[in-house]
């Protein structure tokens, strides 16, 4: 049975489809990457999976249990962790950030903060345990945020667009960082708009246009289909 299960997802904004009957698997132990043109529908579809809009049609299921009637934080004690695109960690030390979801899982101080030092061990944060966020640069900030959403302890993480605004220096640093939560068993499903970096990191890709799913593969097969030649340089092609 595959982890995640979308299944006819449909999401209107007035006379706008912006997420029209998607439906996709993500298995176990994969990393998808998820592209496509701005306004092409993909975070209002990470937003549909996380719980933070609703559905006008379709189905969501995580690990076999279905997910359309609980709220995001019921979704995420289901295990869905998710990230932002604009990060806001709270006015805390980072460490703080970071125990916040474990405290709310298990109330034991102890605990968390030992768990938390690990979290941020694993996105290489942990000479900065006691600083306060505003002090960081963006790429630092945008790691506390992707902590914080693996002390939820997910099954599924969700990353919408944590590699944009860094330079090319701080984005092949975080790519490795990527790949090593994924070692660590937590399967990842990404969004990104810089494709190399996520050709690089992708096992299986999905491409959105106008709300709809257009390709899957591997990047390989995703890069040379037609169809998202089209979506993406407006070149005429036989097939779409």
């Amino acid at each position: 049975m595959p982890l995640l299960q979308v299944k006819n997802l449909t999401k209107r904004f007035g006379g706008l489809k912006a997420v029209n009957n998607v439906s996709f698997d993500i298995h176990s132990d994969e990393i998808v990457g998820l592209i496509g043109a701005n306004g092409a529908g993909k975070t209002t579809l990470f937003n549909l999976i996380s719980g933070i809009l609703h559905p006008e049609g379709g189905d969501i299921t995580l690990d076999g249990r279905p997910l359309n009637q609980l709220s995001p934080p019921r979704r995420s004690l289901a295990g869905l962790g998710r990230t932002f695109q604009i990060v806001r960690p709270f006015a805390m030390t980072v460490l703080e950030n970071v125990m916040v979801p474990l405290l709310a899982r298990d109330p034991h101080m102890g605990k968390a903060r030992e768990e938390g030092m690990q979290v941020l061990a694993l996105l290489r944060l942990e000479h900065l345990a006691d600083t306060q966020p505003d002090s960081l640069t963006l790429a630092q900030r945008k790691r506390i945020e992707v902590a914080r959403a693996l002390a939820t302890r997910p099954k599924l993480l969700m990353l919408d667009e944590v590699l944009a605004g860094l330079n090319p220096t701080e984005i092949s640093e975080n790519l490795p960082i990527i790949r090593q939560v994924h070692e660590q068993g937590v399967t990842i499903f990404i969004i990104e708009h810089l494709m190399d970096a996520l050709m690089a990191v992708s096992q299986r890709v999905l491409v959105m246009d106008q709300g709809a799913i257009i390709a899957s593969g591997t990047p390989q097969e995703v890069t040379s289909n037609e169809c998202v030649i089209k979506a993406y340089l407006g070149e005429e092609t036989p097939n779409c």
